[in-house]
């Protein structure tokens, strides 16, 4: 799916939050005494271990390692997914400017409004420094002023490339002779490759999606919606211990990839298509599984045997030097020869992108990108065909960039009748 921060669940006509949300605020969910035999039968999933102190730590010296190499003094990081990844500090964002400070040489400090220094030190717990702004004081001149008394007056800062605009141009009001830069270059590098417990995570998750799904499919029945079957797939994630969300599109509303307001209920020989995820340790999982409910139209297993093939012949391409975008070409030179081409007239959107602490994230496979592919990335590969009128059909697991290839870090849909 197109990145988003909320996925819909068509027929409600509001936002059903993302992986890692709420699950009590989904479409619908069942009570204790209703849940279906398939649901009430799942039990909690002991996750891998979360990521340790030493781990960011060692993530906070490759970040220097790579600013110097690049000739930054420092970066600035806003709360969110990066501040995270090399920090564990969670927070949200407002607009009172909040973040830490990495230097390329010195220790981390945080920069906090006076009213929330107790709090952020209870999340920090003493790990790092804590410098407060007052109301009236401005917290690009208390940054500015950390920088100097650290030799850099001058020189070149990055500001995380998810931070907000005023932050970055506060910055660099209060420092002129500083060059604000962005510190893509440095948070890409870092969080595009995955590590092994990293890859283990987001492996884990992936499968505990997979058995909500395959417990959720049990449970459709005529006349269900698909608001009924969204709140199905979070009860069941719930079940398994994990807060997560669902699109769910039925029939001719699955031809529109992120749903339309229109849904009709469940019917024989309709198409089932389930696009969710949820969140482990922070880690999200992304998963999309096309089923027919009864017997389909001839087309639709037609269709199913074509994205298949196009989803193992993007793996297949998928290896380290390998451009990003030559994976998308595989997958959509099998649609295109099937006679649903060309470019995206049917396979309407890229083929993959990234994942991580983010359900979509830096790098994305998509047409002519160069991007070399390196051992430890993730993505989606997730291609699809829709027909307005008709129906939509789309399969999607994530994969791991190995060093001799790649792998799905699940077992793929083996036909229109079963998720895996």
């Amino acid at each position: 799916m197109e990145r988003r921060d909320f996925i819909r669940a068509a027929g409600v006509g509001a936002g059903v939050l993302a992986a890692g949300a709420p699950a009590s605020l989904a479409a619908q969910t069942w009570r204790d005494q209703e849940v279906p035999a398939a649901i009430a039968a799942l039990e909690k999933r002991d996750a891998p271990p979360a990521i340790t102190e030493a781990e960011r730590a060692s993530r906070r010296a490759s970040a220097r390692e790579l600013m110097g190499r690049q000739g930054l003094a420092a970066m600035f990081i806003e709360p969110g997914p990066t501040l995270d990844y090399y920090a564990g500090v969670p927070w949200h964002r407002s607009e009172r400017v909040f973040g830490m400070l990495l230097p390329q040489r010195g220790d981390p400090v945080f920069v906090c409004p006076g009213f929330e220094e107790e709090r952020a030190r209870s999340e920090i717990q003493g790990r790092f420094g804590v410098r407060v702004w007052q109301e009236e004081e401005s917290p690009y001149r208390l940054l500015a002023d950390l920088l100097r008394a650290r030799g850099h007056a001058t020189g070149r800062v990055g500001v995380d490339e998810s931070a907000r605009y005023f932050v970055a141009v506060g910055l660099a009001a209060a420092a002129p002779a500083l060059e604000v830069v962005s510190a893509a270059r440095v948070t890409h590098a870092m969080r595009g490759r995955k590590s092994a417990h990293e890859i283990e995570i987001i492996r884990f998750a992936n499968r505990v999606t997979q058995e909500a799904y395959g417990a959720a499919f049990e449970t459709l029945h005529v006349g269900m919606t698909q608001a009924e079957l969204a709140g199905t797939v979070s009860t069941a994630m719930q079940r398994l211990g994990y807060a997560g969300s669902a699109l769910v599109l039925f029939g001719e509303a699955s031809a529109y990839p992120h749903g339309v307001d229109d849904p009709k209920p469940l019917a024989e020989g309709d198409v089932v298509l389930v696009d969710g995820g949820l969140s482990v340790h922070g880690y999200r999982s992304d998963m999309t599984r096309t089923v027919a409910f009864g017997t389909p139209a001839p087309e639709v297993e037609t269709v199913f045997g074509i994205v298949q093939e196009a989803q193992q012949a993007a793996l297949a391409a998928a290896k380290p030097g390998r451009p990003a975008g030559g994976v998308d070409a595989a997958a959509r030179g099998v649609i295109t020869r099937a006679g649903y081409g060309p470019g995206y007239k049917y396979f309407s959107h890229r083929l993959g992108h990234g994942i991580g602490l983010e359900g979509h994230e830096w790098p994305y496979l998509v047409k002519d990108n160069p991007l070399e592919l390196e051992p430890g990335m993730t993505f989606s590969d997730e291609p699809g065909i829709y027909q307005y009128g008709k129906f939509g059909l789309r399969l999607e697991d994530i994969m791991v960039i190995t060093e001799d290839g790649a792998a799905l870090m699940t077992p793929p849909a083996k036909s229109v009748h079963e998720i895996s």
